[in-house]
């Protein structure tokens, strides 16, 4: 939209920002953007941060002429700088009404992280078409997170809850001032980046431009940030069809998100196409020469399905279907994010082929689960090991595991246990309690003969 006043020299213009630049974002600025907005552009904008940092209240009224001095440049290279940082983000222009002082705002913009730059397919093109791709690369590698390596240890951190403590009610029920509080931190620009979600493959910011156009309201990218990242884990869902879900998903009168709806959708559309997926149990068993073939088998076809396809391939291959109840233990075990998807791809096979049981159970899918966490397993390399070492345990004389516990043993007997113990007369069970005692004995044989 074109200014009803032509720019002058004369033009008063107060420069303001919300937030002061941070020292992240002025690298950003200084080694990102300063390429494409050219050296004129990238000296405005620099010019203007230092100005309104100058004042308390992030707000400082010059006029056109003060600018000019300070960058040495003339009316029209000005004007064309102003309108690159508009381009770019980096500007807000606004008119004042008329016959009122200043003319315009100036309002500056924090440039997007250094992710989200290459994360944005115009800025990150219009960067490479500019330094070319050596020098790209290198601004690239700058920017990448540093990756620690700790494949083989287990984390032992503590939660928020765990160490501090809040009274359960107001978990519930946080007071008027916190939700207050809130909703006044959220009333930003929408465009504000999403939290990076734990999935790194999948780009929310992407996810949010392509919700732009739909009725949806995009604050619901934040409320529902899990459980989105827990459905593209299940099912392998990308950005673009992530989009269409949520858009079908969207009540019209309130554009808020029905996420029972959006689940329900997903699970009833993945299991009608779970024929269209190559058969994992087929991909399992081939190559059954040697056990070394085979687990690579089992890896490869771990790796290549997301957990609920897997475990829809394997229903078909055995003739039945995916019960609910499984496909809610499944993402119960997805939610806590302690494993891969080819992880839980392997804990779906041990159950179902490995050990031979008819439906996947609450009970034995923690029971392995915990084992593994225990066993620090983060891949399906990990979780075969684990099994192996589980099954060569198992598997030993018992004579030689009592042998070896027996130090432990003594060291922990009760009272009872021990040959210096002198029983304390006690009144003979009523005939009731006897058999009450009988009952739940019977029940721990069961238990004991029949268990995990």
């Amino acid at each position: 939209m074109a200014e009803s006043k032509p720019l002058t020299s004369k033009t008063a213009v107060a420069i303001a920002a919300t937030t002061r630049l941070q020292d992240e974002r002025r690298r950003v600025l200084d080694l990102l953007y300063q390429p494409i907005l050219g050296v004129a552009a990238y000296s405005l904008a620099t010019v203007m941060w230092q100005q309104v940092s100058l004042t308390a209240d992030l707000k400082v009224e010059v006029t056109h002429t003060d600018l000019l001095a300070l960058l040495n440049i003339s009316m029209s290279t000005l004007k064309e700088s102003r309108q690159r940082l508009e381009g770019a983000g980096l500007l807000r222009t606004f008119e004042n009404q008329p016959d009122r002082l200043p003319e315009l705002i100036y309002e500056l913009q924090q440039p997007v992280s250094g992710e989200m730059f290459f994360k944005d397919d115009l800025l990150s093109l219009l960067l490479l078409e500019v330094v070319g791709e050596r020098q790209f690369d290198r601004l690239r590698q700058a920017f990448l997170p540093r990756q620690l390596k700790r494949d083989k240890w287990h984390e032992v951190s503590k939660s928020f809850l765990d160490v501090f403590s809040l009274d359960n009610r107001l978990i519930a029920a946080p007071p008027k001032l916190i939700e207050a509080t809130k909703a006044a931190f959220s009333q930003g620009d929408s465009s504000v980046e999403l939290e990076q979600p734990t999935a790194s493959d999948f780009d929310f910011g992407l996810l949010s431009d392509l919700l732009k156009r739909s009725y949806t309201d995009l604050s619901d990218l934040r409320q529902y940030r899990q459980l989105i990242i827990n459905e593209h884990l299940l099912y392998g869902i990308d950005e673009t069809e992530m989009a269409r879900y949520i858009g079908d998903a969207t009540n019209l009168a309130t554009n808020k998100l029905d996420a029972d709806q959006f689940k329900r959708a997903i699970a009833a559309a993945y299991q009608n196409e779970a024929q269209a997926v190559v058969s994992a149990k087929k991909n399992v068993t081939a190559a059954k020469s040697s056990e070394g073939t085979e687990e690579a088998a089992l890896v490869a076809a771990a790796k290549q399905y997301e957990p609920m396809a897997f475990l829809a391939q394997i229903r078909q291959q055995q003739g039945g279907y995916v019960a609910s109840g499984e496909q809610r233990i499944v993402e119960q075990i997805a939610n806590k994010q302690i494993f891969s998807s080819a992880v839980i791809n392997i804990l779906i096979y041990e159950v179902l082929i490995d050990l031979d049981n008819p439906t996947i159970t609450q009970r034995l899918t923690d029971t392995i689960a915990n084992r593994w966490a225990q066993d620090g397993v983060k891949t399906p390399e990990d979780a075969l090991a684990s099994i192996r070492k589980f099954k060569a345990e198992r598997d030993k004389p018992k004579n030689s595991r009592r042998r070896r516990s027996t130090k432990n043993i003594k060291e922990t007997l009760p009272d009872w246990a021990k040959n210096d113990y002198q029983p304390q007369k006690k009144k003979a069970l009523s005939q009731s309690d006897q058999d009450q005692f009988n009952e739940q004995l019977n029940k721990l044989k069961k238990l004991r003969d029949g268990g995990d």
